[in-house]
């Protein structure tokens, strides 16, 4: 192998997320003030200053708030907040193992809601008096039950057929994007396979787990993924990353996940790509100041191998904190622009090439002059 990856850009999908950092203010400011229910108010305005508006009652005291595949419904009562989001009908699924699911999912990841049946309608609960609404915690109520909610949904319908209790509002991509997705990811796995060809044949097993990971975080930035189909690459990602496990498995848990989006075929595959209304985003949003810091030491790494004409390691430290920068974070707009170029033009290049503009892409960034947090 004598070139770098090449890049596949996001066909679809807001790369920043829709937090208004300059809001935040406001929330602690009321909340200080012990003006609770404003403080509520700016919380939700923060999260998206167009919500109240467009999902709000004319009284301000219900907001109905669509989020992927589930809806959200807050409720303002006699100086409390209740929030509820339907999750499954449960009177044909497979009930046992899926209440032993719930179960495990109120134990984890849920710390502050849950997760309640009522006549075989499984719901996620939460309630609390305005004056115990500190914004902090009623932020990551909502990103807990999101989160939670719209990626555990579509995993009970597959595999222990519960059924919708409300229609998603989501909206598929056209059939020539929809085919340019399966043909990006075709070629994102094929390109792999050679690649890790060519590191077992060096028996840089190291590098062959680098470019499985780098392979989930490729895909997800150009589908931006959602529902069963991100909830089984952030498993197989949290696989390949467990250390307790043999490196030989974990490679072994990524080829089969890769190989089953090929075996399921193209219409399976589309099943599975769809863009949603987004309440609270899963990922975090970072400035791009603090973008500098998280990339120090990968950007030292790169610059290091650079110098020591291993350009192949410079790739791999390069590309792995790019991708995965973008895997877990909605980012400040010129960071996005920096990094996408970097990636534009080191794609299909050579190792020496493709190592000089991605390792100037990191450098770009720590140079750039962003407003300090």
């Amino acid at each position: 192998m004598t070139t770098a990856p090449k890049f596949y850009v996001n066909l679809w999908g807001n790369l920043q997320g829709n937090l208004t950092a300059a809001l935040w203010p406001n929330v602690t400011k009321a909340w200080d003030e012990k003006r609770y229910q404003d403080s509520f108010n700016s919380l939700l305005d923060y999260i998206n200053p167009a919500l109240r508006s467009k999902y709000g009652n004319s009284s301000q005291t219900q907001f109905i708030v669509p989020h992927g595949s589930v809806v959200v419904d807050i409720t303002i009562t006699n100086d409390k907040v209740n929030i509820t989001c339907p999750l499954v009908d449960i009177k044909d699924a497979m009930r046992i193992p899926l209440m032993r699911r719930i179960a495990e999912l109120n134990f984890y990841p849920l710390t502050l809601s849950q997760i309640k049946l009522s006549s075989n309608q499984l719901t996620f609960h939460y309630s609390s008096t305005l004056d115990t609404c500190e914004p902090y915690k009623m932020y990551y109520v909502l990103k807990e039950i999101c989160s939670t909610a719209d990626r555990y949904d579509d995993e009970l319908r597959e595999k222990f057929k519960a059924k919708n209790l409300v229609e998603p509002k989501v909206i598929y991509p056209a059939a020539d994007v929809a085919s340019k997705a399966w043909d990006h990811v075709n070629e994102i796995i094929k390109e792999t396979g050679e690649y890790q060809t060519y590191f077992d044949t060096q028996r840089w097993f190291g590098s062959t787990l680098d470019y499985l990971m780098l392979a989930l975080k490729r895909i997800d930035l150009c589908l931006q993924t959602q529902g069963f189909l991100k909830t089984e690459l952030d498993r197989v990602a949290g696989e390949l990353a467990n250390g307790n496990i043999n490196v030989n498995e974990r490679i072994q848990t990524a080829k089969t996940f890769l190989a089953g989006i090929q075996q399921k075929g193209k219409d399976a595959f589309v099943k599975q790509l769809y863009q949603a209304d987004t309440f609270v985003p899963e990922k975090a949003s970072i400035s791009g100041d603090r973008v500098k810091g998280m990339i120090k030491a990968a950007s030292a790494k790169t610059q290091e191998f650079h110098a020591g004409k291993n350009y192949i390691g410079s790739c791999i430290e390069s590309h792995y904190c790019i991708y995965d920068l973008f895997y877990r974070n909605n980012m400040d707009n010129t960071v996005n622009i920096i990094l996408i170029n970097a990636l534009t033009n080191a794609s299909g290049k050579t190792w020496a090439e493709a190592s000089g503009i991605l390792l100037t892409g990191l450098q770009t960034i720590e140079n750039y002059p962003f407003p300090a947090n």
